[in-house]
């Protein structure tokens, strides 16, 4: 299932601080993690045809801040892909002393709210949704259980919206640990190292037939 590129195509990536990845740091906004690992290859590889890729990640947030920032950061720019990274935070904020994740009901209130939003007004727009990677120790070791309910409702509005893929991150970061322990996918637990950011592009990619 690819892709249909295009120099005219505008591709949002949204999410937190995995998309964001310091984009407001480097002069072109595009992060250094897994958003300029999918440029630049779309660059490299269909030199001609590459469309326009635009981060916004926002470190730190979870669903009810997508909400928020919906209209603004994707909506009023029309984009043709949409690809959306959520979940972490909802989750982890959860896990501290003073809680401020996102329970069951508004995760599945805001993912609903900001796809049917996407669809009345860029109907034409394809939707990739990204399931949530994981939260493993140093992280709170409870984090990974806690987030499988988050990663179902992510699954589920793929299948409720017909999003044109679900991109399965969780288990490629889970198989990606038991084939190869020694590397350091996630220093620590939650944030992806250089090497965790090339996982979810390359899983990226594939899902989306670009490889």
């Amino acid at each position: 299932m690819a892709l249909d590129l295009s120099p005219e195509g505008r591709w949002v990536f949204i999410g937190d601080s995995i998309t964001d990845s310091g984009r407001r740091e480097c002069p072109d906004q595009i992060g250094d993690g897994y958003v300029r690992l999918i440029r630049d290859w779309l660059w490299a590889a269909h030199p001609t045809q590459a469309p326009q890729i635009l981060n916004k990640g926002t470190s730190g947030n979870k669903m009810t801040d997508l909400q928020a920032r919906w209209e603004e950061d994707v909506v009023a720019l029309q984009p043709d892909v949409v690809s959306i990274k959520i979940g972490i935070n909802d989750v982890w904020h959860g896990l501290g002393p003073e809680p401020r994740g996102t329970s069951l009901d508004l995760f599945l209130e805001g993912g609903t709210d900001i796809l049917q939003r996407l669809r009345n007004a860029c109907p034409e727009a394809k939707i990739v949704l990204c399931e949530p990677s994981v939260i493993w120790p140093p992280a709170p070791e409870v984090g990974n259980e806690r987030l499988q309910p988050y990663i179902e409702i992510i699954r589920n509005l793929g299948l409720q919206f017909g999003v044109e893929r679900v991109v399965p991150l969780h288990g490629a970061f889970v198989q990606s640990r038991d084939v190869r322990p020694d590397i350091d996918w996630a220093p620590d637990g939650v944030h992806p190292s250089s090497s965790g950011h090339m996982l979810i592009a390359r899983t990226w990619m594939a899902a989306l037939g670009l490889l």
